[in-house]
């Protein structure tokens, strides 16, 4: 599963900042309508204060043009109708507050008519004497403040938007700084410094239980570490010491061995006329199974070596030539097959010829064993850029391709109820690798439809002499 890993950093400004402008446009809301609800109510006041200064006016025996010069001024604008029809005052103030048109010849009272406003708030009242007054409060000074306070406003909030963002930054930055530490802590733990902690001096917070765990984190790893290196070690000498014991047991049993076998040599060839045929036979079985035994153990002192580091006595040999020893010895061995060689002639190459031939010896050897009598084996030497390919196939019953890996291990026979004496104990193809590999070489197994293919490989290659 992915652990989704977004910058917290990002997140948590981007996050502040929406909530700090959320909240600066809703006050920007609430003193947008609180000023404009005051505004009003300030207009209302002063009309209202206006229209009982008229009553109190006309009850006194104010005439209307005393009444128009009383009531006119800041913003509002007056008119009086009088009940025989004369007005006073504003008359510009159009149909839309009530005036009448004067009659022909009078004379006007007042100011020169004038556009109505564009925003107005309007008041009408009847006086005492039956005058109709009517106060015209024109708004367009109301607008204007609100249109400017919007843009102070928007203004305000951007510069405390950009404010807010840098001091998140910067405040943001220093309250992650136990991150930072964390992660240049872990970047030293990986560079190898595994003795440092982190020890948190509030293990309550988040931070710090964070922190706190992180430090536990790293004792358990640490300790799972010297843990595995102490079992690497304990492995490593094991291995060794079996290792010692291996070579040391193998090379003490040669000696015994090559008694027997000596001593089994004599009775089987001696010209002892008296001696049963049974006893003959023994000696026959004691020989050749002391044989195996020296062949067993021989395969396990090599195996030491190689498993030790086998120390190669490398020089320049003619592939081609130990390829032609190996072929006539199969020859003699197993006349009833057909061996056959292919590819180039010579072919020199940075080898130890004695683990070569050890090589070829048990890869003809198999050849030679699971081919049955009429088949043929083919050896193939070839060239392919730097690296030599010797390639020994047979026409046998082949490998299973879920086994042509597995029969690289040691004590594999693919069948089991084969005979000891043909089938031997396991160790050939994986000496015969194992001395690949100390050439810096390869051996594997090659499919192939009909039988067993196997494909040594060796680098550093140079044709021979008057080779191509």
């Amino acid at each position: 599963m992915t652990t989704a890993t977004p910058s917290l950093r990002r997140r948590v400004t981007l996050s502040v900042l929406s909530v700090f402008a959320l909240l600066l446009v809703v006050v920007a809301i609430v003193v947008d309508v609180a000023l404009g609800a005051q505004l009003r109510r300030d207009l209302d006041a002063r009309l209202a204060d206006r229209s009982a200064r008229a009553v109190v006016l006309a009850e006194a025996g104010a005439s209307a043009p005393e009444l128009v010069a009383e009531l006119q001024g800041q913003d509002i604008r007056v008119r009086v109708r009088t009940p025989d029809g004369v007005t006073y005052g504003d008359r510009g103030l159009g149909p839309s507050v009530g005036p009448k048109p004067l009659p022909p010849g009078r004379h006007p009272h007042g100011p020169a008519p004038r556009p109505p406003a564009p925003t107005s708030t309007v008041v009408h009242r009847t006086l005492p004497d039956g005058s109709r007054l009517t106060l015209v409060a024109d708004t367009t000074a109301i607008t204007e403040v609100h249109r400017q306070l919007r843009w102070v406003l928007l203004g305000a909030g951007l510069a405390a938007v950009l404010l807010a963002a840098a001091l998140l930054v910067a405040t943001i930055g220093r309250a992650l700084g136990p991150l930072d530490r964390l992660t240049a802590l872990a970047r030293r733990i990986t560079a190898g410094d595994r003795g440092q902690r982190l020890r948190p001096d509030r293990a309550g917070t988040e931070l710090g239980r964070a922190a706190d765990a992180f430090d536990r984190m790293l004792d358990a790893l640490e300790a799972a570490e010297t843990r595995a290196q102490s079992a690497a070690t304990r492995a490593q000498r094991a291995e060794a010491d079996t290792r010692q014991f291996l070579a040391d047991a193998a090379h003490e049993l040669r000696t015994p061995l090559a008694g027997i076998h000596a001593t089994a040599e004599q009775l089987a060839t001696a010209p002892d006329t008296n001696a049963e045929p049974r006893q003959q036979r023994r000696a026959a079985l004691l020989m050749r199974e002391t044989a195996r035994a020296s062949r067993l153990v021989t395969d396990m002192l090599d195996m030491a070596r190689i498993d030790a580091g086998l120390e190669l006595r490398i020089e320049p040999t003619n592939l081609g030539t130990l390829i032609d020893g190996e072929i006539d010895r199969t020859r003699l061995l197993a006349p009833q097959l057909s061996v056959q060689r292919t590819g180039l002639p010579q072919l020199v190459a940075p080898v130890d010829p004695t683990r070569i031939c050890q090589i070829l010896s048990n890869l003809l050897d198999n050849a030679r064993r699971h081919t049955p009598a009429g088949g043929h084996i083919t050896i193939d030497l070839a060239r392919v850029l730097d690296r030599a390919e010797i390639t020994v196939t047979d026409s046998g019953p082949g490998i299973p391709s879920t086994d042509r890996d597995r029969i690289f291990d040691r004590l594999v026979r693919l069948t089991q109820a084969r005979d000891r004496d043909t089938g031997g104990a396991g160790l050939g193809l994986s000496i015969a690798r194992g001395l690949a590999r100390a050439h810096h070489g390869e051996l594997t197994c090659l499919p192939h439809p009909h039988g067993a293919r196997f494909q040594l490989t060796l680098p550093r290659c140079e044709p021979a002499p008057g080779c191509p």
